[in-house]
């Protein structure tokens, strides 16, 4: 079994970045997509201590074993963004043009106009108005139908909740909260900024670089030494879980 070196050389994690941005092209992510989902690779991995590098078994090129490890990432980035996508029984009965159709609307969030070029340019074989028509047999194409006040309000109360558990919810949200001010505090004030530009602010890597007229690899790494610092801060304070700064910074 071949061993990587932990952490990855600066060669492998160029490699990876390569790796993210050929899967976005093959997977057509609109820009801003792009961007959040790679920056959402660079969390998981420090988050996890560089798993999917401990985990190469050298049976394959390790360009090929970051490409599947990097589709899987962009599946459940997806699912989490949009939600599991399922093909409706139409789109399976239509045929192998309306799954992909329905799948860059319903699961990518293309407009039936974006998602129809976007197949016309894959496949010059592929008619535009033919797939308008598909369009127009697809149920999820329809048009909502609207309801009057009264039909809403027989509908449960979404906002009811068992109070136990919302206290429950409270104490913990507020133990976490102050185990991540902690934790923030003792962060170097350039790192401390670093973060907060990141999640409070909801700004990506990129514009932060603009932002402090800082290269934006040396941005990164910064970065990734701000989030280990943070996740063994938190770790000792008994907080664990990979999305504990996304849930509480904001």
């Amino acid at each position: 079994m071949q061993h990587l070196p932990i952490p990855p050389s600066p060669q492998h994690l160029a490699l990876l970045q390569q790796v993210v941005r050929s899967v976005v092209r093959t997977h057509r992510l609109r820009r801003a997509d792009a961007e959040d989902f790679a920056q959402s690779v660079q969390l998981k991995l420090i988050e996890s201590d560089y798993e999917m590098f401990r985990q190469f078994s050298g049976r394959s090129s390790l360009r090929t074993y970051l490409t599947v490890v990097v589709t899987r990432l962009l599946l459940d980035w997806r699912n989490k963004i949009y939600g599991k996508w399922r093909a409706s029984a139409a789109a399976v009965r239509l045929g192998p043009a309306a799954l992909s159709l329905e799948r860059l609307v319903q699961r990518d969030g293309y407009s039936v106009q974006e998602a129809i070029a976007c197949l016309t340019a894959r496949d010059s074989a592929v008619r535009e108005d033919d797939l308008e028509r598909l369009a127009e047999q697809l149920p999820q194409f329809r048009r909502p139908r609207f309801v009057t006040a009264d039909v809403l309000g027989d509908l449960p109360d979404p906002s009811a909740e068992d109070p136990v558990e919302a206290a429950t919810r409270r104490r913990t949200a507020r133990r976490i909260k102050a185990a991540l001010v902690n934790a923030l505090r003792e962060l170097p004030d350039r790192e401390r900024q670093l973060v907060l530009l990141r999640y409070r602010g909801r700004r990506s890597v990129k514009e932060i670089a603009e932002m402090l007229q800082t290269d934006q690899k040396q941005l990164y790494r910064r970065f990734e030494r701000a989030l280990r610092g943070l996740k063994k801060s938190l770790t000792a304070q008994g907080v664990t879980g990979a999305t504990t700064i996304l849930d509480v910074i904001g």
